[in-house]
């Protein structure tokens, strides 16, 4: 009864799939069997059903329905636990969906490409898709796809386990129980949080593992699971009989009989390992034929290394137990050789993992390296190439300003030149009509012009020396290249060296041959505030000046303050002293 509705639907479907005609019928046919999949696992091989009937008809489907068309298989394969072998289709429906669709469309491919990962034994590219996939949750949007969310953190707990990476296990089932509730899917919540009595055995904490089990049981109960709530609990038996609690290991291992559990059919050893426990529990109740009967049956059914230790060490317990101490001892042995066959068996299981993650690593490495070298050449094109323009373009503007301002500077020299010339002609003359009067009378006049023609001449060859091409810059220019200059940069670069008297001296006679009008100011200065100025004219700074000096910084900057109120007769700050001094010509 319970599945006639199930039937009914895909009876519903198939003749829509019959009936279909254009996208939209081809789109409610894809949301059917999505549907179909989703009521339960069990479902999932139907709507594979519903999938293949409609394969032929796929060269009529437009591109995005054909990419959903795979994702949907892919997913309903994966719900009915068929194995993927091959990643070729996967990776182009996670191409097209990494442009295309939304969220949780994007967050199932790249869940169902790990998958496949999963199922090649590619454990770091699976890894690396499940993390991809829980990137994509919107979990801010109300439509997100929780269901699917919780079952990738499932996923990830299962690797990690496999892994043997317990805490990242545990971690990963955590989130898988938050959104399992946020999925209103109560009874996978509850099977994620008591997986996680595997991480705590694997640590060694059985008392955790013990309180998991119960704390799941009491909640399955609670919410009318039963079947789980018995398998839960059952769960405890083995760690009560390693506590010796008989009636707590009895009470555990009948709720676990009364499931009739057959294991996990995944697992080829799965039925081997739950008889291997049987065996246990029975010799611990002293129920020896029964915990033969088990061991023996555990042994035959073992294929793996791991449950054959088990198994014979089961047996060998049991001989000890009925004191044949010679089939004690063969079982013992064999359970030490096949311990042996174990470890060399998961040795070798870590080193193939250790070595498809170190090829992972590396070819991850490489790629990164590629494309981070292909960035790298394509940002230094486009960087010399917008450089160019730059300094192209800001060598054109400067030469036109240049130019610009060449030309302004000589038109206004020109100007003042002719009416200096101009005012010369005309105060010689004038000079020269007043020797002819009376000289007692005319003295001051004509001391008052004289003076006027020699300020007129140094103006004269101050613009005739601006079209000789002496200025600023060249004197500058110059006192760089005085030896007096570079020595006082030499010791300005080695502290220890001091300034000896000589070098005052050369420095003086240097910038007062080069730049007269220092004369003037050396009469209104001390002798260490003439120094200073002498300084700051080569631009050093005022930290290099206090070295030189061998005083402190604050005692430079009061003394270049009191300097510009001597020479400038304003008060001001420093900097307004060494503008004053460095445009000295």
């Amino acid at each position: 009864m319970k599945k006639l509705p199930l039937v009914l639907l895909v009876i519903v479907s198939l003749f829509v799939l019959a009936g279909c005609h254009g996208d939209k019928q081809y789109d409610d046919l894809l949301q059917q069997a999505d549907s179909i999949m989703n009521i339960d696992d069990d479902s999932a091989k139907v709507a594979i059903k519903l999938l293949d009937k409609a394969k032929p008809q796929l060269n009529d489907f437009s591109k995005a329905q054909r990419m959903r068309y795979q994702l949907l298989y892919h997913k309903a394969m994966n719900k009915a636990d068929i194995l993927f072998s091959s990643d070729s289709i996967m990776k182009n429906v996670v191409a097209y969906y990494e442009k295309h669709g939304t969220s949780n469309e994007h967050m199932l491919a790249y869940y169902m490409l790990g998958c496949v990962y999963r199922d090649i034994h590619e454990a770091p590219m699976a890894l690396e898709y499940y993390n991809k996939a829980t990137e994509q949750a919107d979990t801010t949007s109300q439509d997100c796809d929780y269901a699917t969310l919780c079952r990738i953190y499932g996923q990830m707990g299962i690797l990690f386990e496999k892994q043997f990476l317990p805490y990242q296990e545990l971690g990963a089932l955590d989130k898988a129980v938050k959104y399992a509730y946020f999925a209103k899917d109560t009874l996978n919540a509850l099977r994620y949080y008591q997986n996680k009595n595997s991480a705590y055995d694997f640590l060694g904490k059985k008392d955790s593992a013990i309180i998991i089990n119960l704390k799941a049981a009491n909640l399955f109960r609670k919410h009318g699971y039963d079947y789980d709530a018995n398998i839960a609990f059952g769960c405890n038996y083995i760690y009560y009989i390693d506590n010796k609690n008989y009636p707590k290991a009895k009470e555990a291992f009948e709720a676990y009989q009364s499931t009739n559990y057959q294991g996990n059919t995944n697992y080829d050893d799965s039925k081997a390992f739950l008889l291997y426990e049987k065996g246990l529990y029975y010799m611990f109740m002293n129920n020896l034929n029964i915990a033969y009967t088990c061991l023996q049956q555990s042994f035959k059914l073992s294929k793996s290394y791991s449950n054959k230790c088990a198994a014979t060490e089961g047996l060998a317990k049991y001989y000890t137990k009925t004191n044949n101490s010679a089939l004690a001892a063969k079982y013992a042995l064999l359970s030490s050789e096949y311990n042996d066959s174990s470890l060399y068996e998961l040795r070798e299981s870590q080193l193939q993992q250790m070595q498809a993650m170190y090829d992972y690593s590396r070819n991850q490495k490489l790629a990164k390296e590629a494309e981070y070298k292909a960035k790298q050449r394509l940002n230094t094109i486009y960087l010399i190439i917008i450089s160019s323009c730059l300094i192209l373009l800001s060598a054109v503007y400067i030469y036109r300003k240049n130019i610009r301002k060449r030309n302004h500077k000589l038109l206004v020299a020109q100007r003042l030149y002719k009416a200096s010339i101009l005012k010369l002609q005309t105060t010689k003359t004038e000079l020269a009509h007043l020797k002819n009067l009376n000289e007692t009378k005319i003295a001051a006049l004509i001391k008052e012009k004289e003076a006027v023609i020699e300020n007129l001449q140094k103006e004269i060859n101050q613009y005739e020396s601006i079209h000789s091409g002496r200025n600023l810059v060249e004197i500058n220019k110059q006192l760089m290249d005085t030896f007096v200059y570079k020595k006082l940069a030499y010791i300005e670069c080695h502290p220890q060296e001091k300034i000896t008297n000589e070098t005052w001296d050369n420095l003086e006679e240097t910038l007062e041959g080069m730049i007269p009008s220092l004369a003037n100011i050396k009469l209104k200065l001390s002798k260490k505030e003439y120094r200073i100025c002498l300084l700051t004219r080569l631009h050093f700074s005022p930290s290099a000046i206090s070295c030189f000096m061998q005083c402190n910084l604050p005692d430079i900057s009061m003394s270049r303050k009191r300097m510009l109120s001597k020479l400038c007769e304003k008060d001001g700050k420093p900097k307004e002293l060494d503008e004053y001094i460095q445009h000295l010509m």
